[in-house]
């Protein structure tokens, strides 16, 4: 009677094991396929840089990072913030961190004749 209960307690042990770990394999290979496709981005023809430029967008907020003096302007031009190249973050001039861990070589590049992507 002991040794079927233990038998009984691993079995149910094995499938609970196997049930949880493919689930979670599952999710990990669904997020792993996630790519942001820089194709997908749809940049307004209203921006208008001087120099070349990185563009990021939030939502509906456009950002542009000039690299020169990295510098961040919103969609309208107006300067809003900084870039911080250590951290790869964008700070508005009130010091609150607006986004993090950007790698400027994946973002999309605004020249100053005509708005294309270059990858």
């Amino acid at each position: 009677m002991r040794n079927l209960f233990f038998r009984v307690l691993i079995l149910a042990g094995i499938i609970a094991t196997a049930w949880n770990c493919s689930e979670s394999a599952a999710t990990q290979n669904a997020a792993s396929k996630k790519k942001t496709d820089l194709s997908d981005i749809q940049i307004p023809q209203s921006i208008v840089v001087s120099e070349t430029s990185y563009f990021y967008q939030i939502g509906t907020n456009y950002y542009v990072i000039a690299p020169k003096s990295m510098s961040v302007s919103d969609g309208y031009g107006k300067v809003i913030g900084t870039f911080n190249t250590a951290t790869g973050a964008i700070m508005s001039l009130s010091g609150e961190i607006i986004a993090i861990n950007l790698d400027l070589s994946k973002l999309p590049v605004l020249t100053p004749k005509n708005l294309e992507i270059k990858k």
